[in-house]
């Protein structure tokens, strides 16, 4: 008779109860927060209404959701621009290897040069739809060419010639451009 070896049974684990409750929570927790922040703002704004100014003396109270509006839209617009930085930071370490700490201080610049341009051309109040349309694009366009030449640059100056460098170097010169075009939007006149 030949001795085989039996591996012992482990005992079947008892089931946790919170388990289950943690492992929904972990991966859904976030999305029904985000959710259901929008139902509370929404009728809280329709049973309790907000102050929407005074009239002599006396608080105006508005029950509509004007409000939960205005915040869809501007969350998106802000959700957008963080996206559209998070785009570029992206692209610009795939392909560099290096994370452009100056990145978010062009677009200042751009935003800068747009403002300024809006002023040179007199885009104001009083323009024509025909002269709002075509000024914004051509301060769109000026302002692309002025981020895309300043990025060009920063590139051939200060990244370029640190390329075969420790990886230290690089970062030190991005974080200086970034001090750097922080203090000419410091000094910059609309």
């Amino acid at each position: 008779m030949e001795a085989t070896s039996i591996s012992p049974r482990l005992p079947a684990a008892a089931p946790r109860p919170l388990a289950a409750v943690r492992r929904f929570v972990g991966r859904w927790g976030l999305i029904v927060a985000l959710a259901a922040l929008p139902i509370y703002y929404g009728v809280h704004d329709l049973v309790t209404g907000y102050q929407a100014g005074t009239l002599a003396g006396h608080a105006v109270i508005r029950q509509d959701l004007t409000r939960l509006g205005f915040n869809f839209a501007e969350g998106l617009s802000n959700g957008a621009i963080w996206a559209l930085i998070a785009i570029g930071y992206t692209l610009v370490y795939g392909i560099i290897e290096l994370i452009n700490f100056a990145h978010g201080d062009v677009f200042m610049i751009g935003s800068f040069t747009s403002a300024g341009l809006w002023g040179t051309l007199g885009i104001g109040l009083a323009t024509g739809p025909l002269g709002l349309i075509g000024g914004l694009v051509v301060t769109m366009i000026v302002a692309m060419l002025i981020c895309g030449s300043l990025n060009v640059m920063i590139e051939r100056v200060g990244y370029r010639p640190l390329r075969a460098a420790p990886k230290l170097a690089p970062l030190i010169t991005a974080v200086g451009f970034s001090f750097i075009l922080q203090n000419v939007g410091l000094l910059w006149r609309t």
